[in-house]
């Protein structure tokens, strides 16, 4: 039995799963978990990952690297490298231009890069894959990437997971994932439409619009907020609870980096909670100053505290639809994916925004990226073309956004006869053959692009005249790769040829 994997490496963490039999599932590591903490850390003795290095990272902060993927691929002079600095446990170095972690590790200053983060988070998933069923070596994988990643940013990426051991057939956008994930278009091969696909992770906010037509999936737009995460949600219940512990003990923690550390942890465990229940209890030992902290937080309480923040998702989500030039209405079906999406009143913010779509979150919003990404994993191992199985690149089909028609007068009026949908990839030919009534020796064609006979775009118009009666003209239609479209005309029994090319809008 051969598997295929779907690998998500996020900034806050990393969720495996596995295609198999046509099956897809999602991997539990060696803790149980479905999704391991994108952190490692270094100690005197050894490198931790994941759950490991979390839970000691009040004792190790400043040997504790987290969200590595904000800089992999980035240059040190890299704005998002100099904000990532400011907030970053460890410390970052530049050196030759590049940015490093400097840390100490078993009793001496050492220097590692981001990459060297990656590959030792992609060989902790490495271990959960083999573990899965016995399976040992190299894993054929295909591996999500946001998709406003530049080329190296992808290279940096794919490599690490090479080094770590995975068979990577093809990088796939995140969004395209999340949709895959749920089968749409791919179930139902005629479905057509619009869907909003809203990523809430740890430390950014995601919103893309992906086109679905036969099959094939085409992002619109996308809009990235690195600004906004669910981070902010915590920080939030964190301000609220360092302000219940002042009332009770009269003890201001705000400047104190270990008491303030332990009180986050605290509050991103009490929001997991709330995310499932109405009521959690806040426990922290030895807060701060011998002082123990006990309160109980409920979900309208800590509901208060984010609302800020589920506003500011609103104002996200419509910024991406005024991008695409769509509105909600537009839209047909609405994923959430990324664990900020357990929230119940975030849940609700979007399916009031979209009461007429369909929300899907049936599937953990933290394990949809991966489950999408291993079936098009399952897909490509299937495969013996080298050229598709093997790459490295984000492999994706071009496609025309408005469809070309030809435009035809009928005895109602005129109307527009298609000859690429929407959505049509590049490249594609069409043949069209045209009969000409008795008595007519001239032939005119016209190439338009829309769906709409009184909003079209003329592309081209192609005139032939001083044809045989009742003549027979051949038409070829052919989208380049490039964009280009090529059309010939050519009367089958003088050969009389005519032709013209659209160069791309």
């Amino acid at each position: 039995m051969s598997a295929a994997y779907g690998v998500h490496f996020g900034c806050s963490s990393a969720c495996l799963a596995v295609n198999r039999d046509d099956k897809t599932e999602v991997i539990a590591n060696d803790l149980g978990d479905r999704t391991t903490p994108s952190i490692v850390a270094f100690t005197e003795h050894e490198q931790a990952v994941g759950q490991a290095a979390k839970q000691g990272m009040i004792r190790n902060l400043q040997n504790t690297v987290c969200h590595v993927k904000q800089i992999l691929g980035r240059r040190f002079d890299d704005p998002v490298v100099t904000q990532y600095k400011r907030t970053a446990s460890a410390t970052v170095l530049d050196k030759n231009g590049d940015p490093m972690y400097e840390v100490d590790y078993k009793e001496s200053r050492k220097m590692f890069t981001p990459s060297h983060i990656a590959v030792t988070i992609y060989k902790k998933m490495l271990e959960t894959a083999q573990s899965h069923g016995g399976l040992s070596g190299s894993q054929d994988s295909v591996l999500a990437v946001p998709p406003h990643f530049t080329a190296e940013q992808k290279k940096a990426i794919s490599s690490a997971a090479n080094q770590a051991g995975f068979n990577i057939l093809r990088l796939i956008n995140e969004p395209s994932a999340a949709v895959l994930a749920y089968d749409i278009g791919q179930t139902d091969s005629h479905y057509s439409g619009c869907v909003l696909v809203f990523r809430l992770g740890g430390v950014s906010a995601e919103t893309s619009v992906v086109k679905v037509h036969n099959g094939m999936y085409q992002l619109v737009a996308t809009v990235t907020e690195v600004a906004l995460g669910g981070d902010r949600c915590t920080d939030a219940l964190a301000s609220f609870l360092i302000a219940e512990f002042k009332r009770q003990s009269r003890c201001d923690i705000s400047d104190n980096k270990r008491a303030l550390a332990k009180l986050h942890h605290a509050a991103e465990t009490c929001k997991h909670t709330l995310s499932k229940m109405e009521n959690a209890l806040c426990a922290v030992d030895s807060l701060y100053d011998g002082l123990d902290f006990n309160t109980k937080v409920s979900r309208a309480r800590f509901e208060s505290c984010v609302t800020g923040v589920i506003q500011k998702c609103s104002q996200f989500i419509d910024q991406v639809l005024t991008d695409a030039h769509l509105t909600r209405t537009s839209i047909d079906k609405v994923i959430l994916c990324g664990g900020g999406c357990n929230m119940p009143l975030l849940q609700k913010a979007v399916a009031d925004m979209f009461s007429h779509c369909d929300i899907l979150n049936s599937i953990n919003p933290e394990e949809v990226i991966a489950i999408g990404a291993a079936k098009q994993a399952g897909l490509l191992s299937d495969l013996e073309d080298e050229d598709i199985k093997l790459n490295n690149e984000d492999r994706h089909i071009d496609c025309i956004s408005k469809p070309i028609c030809i435009k035809c007068l009928s005895e109602t009026g005129p109307e527009l006869v298609p000859v690429f949908s929407e959505l049509a990839p590049l490249h594609s030919r069409k043949h069209l053959d045209f009969n000409l009534p008795e008595k007519q020796t001239s032939f005119c064609l016209e190439v338009c692009e829309g769906s709409k006979v009184d909003d079209v775009v003329l592309l081209a118009k192609i005139v032939m005249k001083d044809l045989p009666e009742g003549a027979k003209v051949n038409s070829t239609f052919h989208l380049r790769r490039d964009g280009h479209l090529h059309i010939t005309c050519t009367e089958s029994t003088t050969n009389k040829t005519e032709s013209v090319t659209v160069e791309p809008s």
